[in-house]
C-alpha cells in the first residue's frame, strides 16, 4: 500500500513554523511515501518564492507543490516555473497557457509512480477562469496507463464545485480534495468505493484570524473597504491535513483521515532542533 500526505495551504511564516515543527512528527507517525502541500500562500500570505520553493522539496521534503489563485503573486515564479519539476498550476486558470503546468507524473523512492493535477474554480474566483472539466479529461488521458496512483487539488470557494469535481472523478482518480477555503471540512469519504475525498483539507497556519489574515485588518477591510495591504496572523498555528492509503495495483483509495494538530498542544513531542522556518 502507498500512504499519501496532502496538507492544506501554507500560510506564510506560521505556516512554514507548522511544517518545521510539526510535520517531523507526521512523517514518524504516519510514515507516508507521498507528502504533498499547497504553497500557493507561503510566502507573506500570498505567492511562493524561488527560495521558499526549494525549503520545500530541501528541507521539508516535500513531493510535489499545488497552487492555486495566487501562484503568480511573486513575479519572480516566472523564472523557475516551467524547470520546477516538482511544482503545478491549476490547468483552468486564466493565466496558465500550458496544461504541462498543471500535472506531474513523479516517484516514490520505493519507485512507485504517481501524479499530481492542480485545478481551480470558477465560482467566486477569476471571471475569466476556464471550465475545469475538460482540461482534466485530457490531462488523464495523457497520464501513463501504469500510473494508477492520481492525486488531484481543487484550489475553490465553492463547496458545491469540490464536491462536483469530486464526484465528476470518483472511480478515476485515487485522491480528491479541495483548498482555497482555510477552513477544513468534516466530510472526508471514498466516492464510489474507490476515490478518497474531502471537501476541503484546511489551512496550515495561523487559526486566532479571519482564514489566515490578521482579524483587525480583515474587519476593517469589511467595514470600510480601506485596501491596505493583508499581513498574516502569527497565533493558534495548525497543521491541518488528510492521509488516504492507496492500492498501488488499482489506484483505489482504501482509507482516508483528516487531522488537526495545533502546535501549542503538541510542543511535549517536538525536537528542536533550530529549524530555519522564517526565511
Amino acid at each position: 500500500m502507498i500512504r499519501i500526505l496532502a496538507i492544506g495551504d501554507v500560510m506564510g511564516k506560521p505556516g512554514r513554523k507548522a511544517l518545521a515543527k510539526l510535520l517531523p512528527l507526521a512523517r514518524k507517525k504516519f510514515e507516508p511515501d507521498i507528502v504533498l502541500c499547497n504553497g500557493e500562500n507561503a510566502a507573506g500570505g500570498f505567492g511562493l518564492t524561488k527560495k521558499i520553493y526549494h525549503q520545500f522539496l530541501d528541507t521539508f521534503a516535500i513531493d510535489c507543490i499545488t497552487m492555486g489563485n495566487h501562484w503568480h503573486d511573486k513575479p519572480e515564479i516566472h523564472s523557475f516555473l516551467a524547470d520546477s519539476e516538482r511544482m503545478v498550476v491549476p490547468a483552468n486558470m486564466m493565466n496558465v497557457g500550458e496544461l504541462r503546468l498543471a500535472y506531474r507524473v513523479l516517484k516514490t523512492a520505493k519507485d512507485q509512480q504517481f501524479a499530481v493535477i492542480n485545478l481551480i474554480g470558477k465560482a467566486f474566483m477569476h471571471p475569466d477562469n476556464r471550465d475545469f472539466f475538460e482540461p482534466v479529461d485530457q490531462i488523464l488521458a495523457q497520464l501513463p496507463s501504469n500510473c494508477r496512483i492520481r492525486i488531484v487539488d481543487f484550489h475553490g470557494e465553492a463547496t458545491s464545485e469540490k464536491q462536483a469535481i469530486g464526484q465528476y472523478l470518483s472511480g478515476r482518480v485515487s485522491l480528491c480534495y479541495g483548498t482555497h477555503s482555510h477552513v477544513p471540512t468534516a466530510d472526508e469519504r471514498i466516492l464510489n468505493q474507490f476515490t478518497g475525498f474531502v471537501t476541503d483539507v484546511g489551512m496550515t497556519g495561523p487559526y486566532d484570524s479571519v482564514i489566515g489574515i490578521r482579524t483587525d485588518a480583515a474587519i476593517r477591510r469589511m467595514r470600510t473597504g480601506e485596501r491596505r495591504q493583508f499581513e498574516p496572523a502569527t497565533g493558534q498555528i495548525w497543521l491541518c491535513f488528510v492521509v488516504a492509503t492507496v492500492d498501488p495495483a488499482t489506484g483505489q483509495c482504501v482509507h482516508i483521515e483528516r487531522h488537526r494538530w495545533e502546535l501549542d498542544t503538541l510542543k511535549d513531542q517536538i525536537e528542536d532542533k533550530d529549524s530555519e522556518s522564517d526565511t
